[in-house]
């Protein structure tokens, strides 16, 4: 959908024919946010309980969050969007398991703080995104107020509870672990050897793409499952400029080809499974 098309639709949510537009939205867009919801929730029930919170969410205040796009920001709606869902797929995960209880420290600190904390802290959002989740409370709130924060935070918390931080990051982060699609094309004609030469390859690179950083599978799955541009990576992943993605995607690929040396893919020194990184490759 053009973004000149998307925002007849957003406008469409404020009139009486808010409904169908909704409708026409979900048709458009559902896939895609079943994707990013995937992405965090590999067990079917959860999926589609998160997908139902999702759209509860998109819906609720008569499509705040939807009409809170601005067609002229730096962002396509989809880019947007996905950044959206993401927040929302996070809000789902701490409302079914509980939300960590803050440390005394942080709660003694201002409304703000705390809230910066839960952003940047706890969810891991870059400051400029924090920056739009909290604009709604926080109208006047800029991104050098959000970098204030942060320091304070940061003066504030201990070794001890900066560990924390990291061992919640790093469970939040294999929980979120699922396979790759695999949308491999394989001959119809080929052989059952070939057959089970394709899905020993295909097993290598989900073991090894879920032994990469959460990180490093998001940046990839960007761009080779949703096709974005390099452009639109760095600006939906605060990356600064489509250069700094391109280095980041061509670490992770050498992550994974690191991952699959340690798992076996790779014996004596040569490659045996070579469309395996090609497949990866090919877009980049």
């Amino acid at each position: 959908m053009s973004e000149s098309s998307i925002t007849v639709l957003l406008r469409q949510l404020r009139t009486h024919e808010a409904e169908i537009a909704w409708a026409h939205f979900l048709d458009e867009y559902g896939p895609l946010i079943f994707r990013v919801i995937k992405y965090f929730e590999s067990d079917p029930d959860d999926a589609a309980d998160c997908f139902q919170f999702v759209c509860e969410q998109l819906v609720k205040d008569q499509f705040r969050r939807l009409r809170q796009f601005k067609p002229d920001g730096p962002a396509s709606f989809a880019t947007w969007l996905r950044a959206v869902v993401r927040n929302l797929c996070l809000d789902w995960r701490r409302k079914q398991y509980g939300r960590p209880r803050l440390f005394r420290s942080i709660e003694r600190l201002s409304l703000l703080d705390q809230e910066v904390f839960r952003c940047v802290h706890e969810r891991g959002q870059p400051e400029r995104e924090a920056l739009e989740s909290l604009r709604p409370r926080f109208p006047e709130l800029t991104l050098a107020d959000i970098s204030q924060a942060v320091e304070r935070i940061n003066r504030t918390l201990t070794a001890s509870q900066t560990a924390t931080l990291r061992a919640r990051a790093s469970t939040a982060s294999r929980s979120s672990n699922h396979e790759t699609s695999g949308d491999f094309l394989s001959d119809p004609a080929a052989s059952p050897e070939t057959l089970a030469i394709e899905k020993e390859k295909l097993d290598l690179l989900r073991r090894a793409i879920n032994r990469l950083t959460q990180d490093q599978r998001m940046i990839l799955r960007l761009r080779f499952e949703e096709a974005l541009t390099l452009e639109e990576i760095a600006r939906l992943l605060q990356r600064g400029n489509a250069q700094r993605a391109d280095r980041e995607i061509k670490n992770a690929l050498s992550a994974l080809r690191s991952e699959m040396n340690s798992l076996g893919a790779i014996a004596g020194g040569k490659d045996p499974h070579p469309s395996v990184k090609v497949k990866w490759e090919e877009s980049v």
